[in-house]
């Protein structure tokens, strides 16, 4: 009900102005004081008078695009400008939250895609491993052919060679024992006792001489000390063996090697069993299992992979949503932020904080005054029909008694306006060299356009 109060009085107000302006407001006379320097007829056929007002050579009414409070006011008028600079604001509580979540959006969508990259990765090393899988059985089956292959056919001319010799060297090891060490072995191994021994006496006279210290236990000398021990007490004890000659123990574990060796001889010349043949081929038909199951692997772990990546499209177009969201939440917090559309002279406000607004509604007027322009306002269709673009002009000023400023005519409006039951037309003049001149949005101005060149 207080917008339908606020906007019917506006309407009347609005009404009231152009009311007066049109019917009830004095015509201003033209001044006359240099016209009266040239003769009437050199007057009416080369000059065409007008009044007019001065505008910025740009301008804009500032509105939002969305309804709002008023949160801040930062401009006043008067204040100077740049474009982009922030000028009002309307309270964005919601539509800051809505940016906020649409980041967090874009930010778990970002995870959820470098997640469904990782399970790429995870599902084609997969594949890669049942693919290698598939290579390691089928080496194995066809190892498994091979020797189901070899069981059938028997033992080779090689393997009962080799078989007969392992008996010759079993034999040949049991005769060196039963035989026992020979002189020239006891004495070759008694010189090698007592040079151990010299060894370990010198390595003896070494540590004696750092006995006293603290950490002896962990000197070079006791390192040797140790090692040359270890050497004199195999050597003594090799020498005692072999003078003692050979223990039953030692002639039973020879017979025994000798016993295995003309087994293994017979095995391989009595040519594979049944149960041997069995084994083998169910090694085979394992071997050929282990294939299959592999081969299977392989299209189930490529399947795997067309499956992640599938989530990994779903993902990346679940971000571009995601960041598409985004934008379209800083658009419309933006919106509730009005700035400057260029450098100008804010020249009014029309809003104050805590102040609700409607959307289009103008509340700032921002003018560019690095250039100035006079648009006529009484310009009769008797008169329009002389002017032209390019022709020069002249404009005097209210506010600046005795000031004659040059201009040029710029643009020439092709439509009528009726003002006080006349027909118009605006006529837009250019100023030169005003831009130091103390000239204000809206001053009254008269033009003489030289139409006569």
């Amino acid at each position: 009900m207080k917008w339908l109060v606020i906007v019917l009085g506006l309407m009347v107000a609005i009404g009231a102005y152009f009311g007066y302006r049109n019917f009830l407001a004095p015509v201003a006379a033209t001044p006359t004081a240099e016209v009266q320097l040239l003769p009437q007829a050199s007057i009416s056929s080369s000059i065409v008078s007008a009044e007019g007002f001065v505008v910025p050579g740009r301008w804009a009414e500032l509105s939002f695009k969305v309804p709002g409070r008023v949160a801040e006011v930062l401009v006043k008028e008067g204040d100077t400008v740049r474009a982009g600079q922030l000028l009002a604001r309307l309270d964005n509580i919601e539509a800051r939250a809505a940016v906020i979540a649409a980041e967090n959006a874009v930010k778990q969508a970002e995870a959820n895609v470098q997640q469904a990259e990782a399970d790429v990765q995870q599902a084609q090393t997969g594949v890669d491993r049942a693919k290698a899988a598939l290579e390691v059985a089928k080496a194995a089956l066809l190892s498994a052919q091979a020797q189901l292959a070899q069981v059938k056919r028997g033992a080779t001319p090689e393997q009962i060679a080799q078989a007969e010799a392992a008996v010759q060297t079993a034999r040949a090891r049991l005769n060196q024992i039963l035989a026992g060490a020979r002189p020239e072995d006891i004495e070759a191994q008694a010189a090698v006792m007592l040079k151990a021994e010299a060894a370990l006496r010198r390595a003896q006279a070494e540590y004696d001489k750092i006995a006293w210290a603290d950490n002896k236990g962990e000197s070079p000398q006791a390192l040797a000390l140790e090692q040359a021990t270890l050497d004199y007490q195999a050597a003594k004890a090799q020498y005692e063996r072999l003078k003692r000659g050979p223990t039953p123990e030692e002639v039973a574990i020879a017979r025994a090697g000798v016993a295995e060796a003309k087994a293994a001889l017979a095995v391989v010349k009595a040519g594979p069993t049944a149960e041997q043949i069995a084994v083998a081929e169910a090694a085979v038909v394992q071997a050929e299992a282990n294939v299959q199951q592999a081969e299977a692997g392989v299209p189930a772990a490529e399947a795997v992979v067309v499956a992640a990546k599938a989530q990994r499209a779903s993902a990346q177009a679940a971000l571009e949503t995601a960041h598409s969201n985004l934008d379209t939440a800083r658009d419309k917090l933006a919106d509730y932020d009005l700035t400057a559309p260029f450098d100008g002279v804010v020249s009014h406000v029309k809003i104050r904080s805590a102040e609700v607004v409607g959307a289009g509604i103008p509340v700032i007027s921002l003018g560019d005054n690095s250039t100035w322009y006079v648009d006529t306002d009484d310009l009769s269709e008797l008169d329009i029909v002389s002017v032209a673009l390019g022709q020069q002009a002249v404009v005097r000023v209210d506010a600046l008694p005795g000031k004659e400023i040059e201009g040029i005519v710029t643009k020439i409006t092709p439509r009528s306006e009726t003002k006080r039951g006349d027909v118009t037309y605006t006529v837009t003049i250019e100023l030169k060299n005003a831009d130091a001149l103390p000239l204000k949005w809206g001053m009254t101005a008269f033009v003489d356009i030289q139409v006569g060149q």
